[in-house]
């Protein structure tokens, strides 16, 4: 899938946002490319959709949103109304194509969402954790993320008959997450507190992930 090109030519002299395009991808083709290209190395499991991102009619990279791994509100929404930006990877690394293509899912994602899940509620609100340890937060920011808190790393994962589906524990679960949303529902109140990550000058990291998402104190 990477790689692979449009039967027409691209008009580089274009504006980024008509030189970038999403198309919808099956699990089994974002899972392939996730799997070998992402730094992860593994795709998300449950309910997603998963994107192919397109530059000048080239695929270069794919993005997924998941049914998130949390049983609790965030900000006042209920966890059935939250999705998750999950993945994303790109190949080329062009300047704002990253932006310029999560800005595009965000304007689709909620219709394109109840369209394959019709017994979904409506999505209120996008939540993605970013590794601090690889991940400054530009990319949430230009795309109009909001940053909330950071979350204590610690290594676990979900059993196998987990609601939430199986999650088998994995290195990069003892980074410490930021916590990036975006809201779909512009009446939803963020809580208070700063809104900058520890090195700018935000708050420290109180609780782990694990302990956001189940609700604990």
């Amino acid at each position: 899938m990477i790689g692979q090109r449009s039967l027409f030519g691209p008009d580089k002299a274009a504006s980024l946002k008509h030189r970038v395009e999403l198309r919808r991808v099956s699990v089994a083709d974002a899972r392939f490319a996730l799997e070998q290209r992402h730094y992860l190395r593994r795709a998300r499991t449950g309910r997603q959709l998963n994107y192919a991102v397109l530059l000048d009619g080239e695929v270069d990279g794919v993005l997924t949103y998941a049914y998130p791994m949390m049983s609790v509100p965030l900000c006042g929404v209920p966890s059935d109304e939250l999705l998750e930006f999950a993945r994303l990877y790109l190949a080329s690394n062009t300047p704002n194509v990253a932006s310029c293509a999560i800005g595009k899912s965000l304007r689709i994602i909620v219709h394109d969402w109840l369209t394959v899940y019709r017994d979904a509620k409506t999505p209120r609100l996008v939540v993605s954790w970013s590794d601090s340890t690889r991940h400054t937060g530009a990319i949430y920011k230009a795309a109009n993320f909001v940053w909330l808190r950071r979350a204590k790393g610690q290594l676990h994962g979900n059993s196998p008959t987990s609601k939430r589906g199986h999650r088998e524990g994995h290195s990069d679960y003892d980074h410490d997450k930021d916590c990036w949303i975006y809201l779909l529902d512009k009446s939803v109140r963020l809580e208070e507190g700063p809104r900058r990550p520890p090195e700018a000058g935000g708050a420290n990291p109180t609780r782990t992930l694990q302990q956001i998402e189940k609700g604990d104190a």
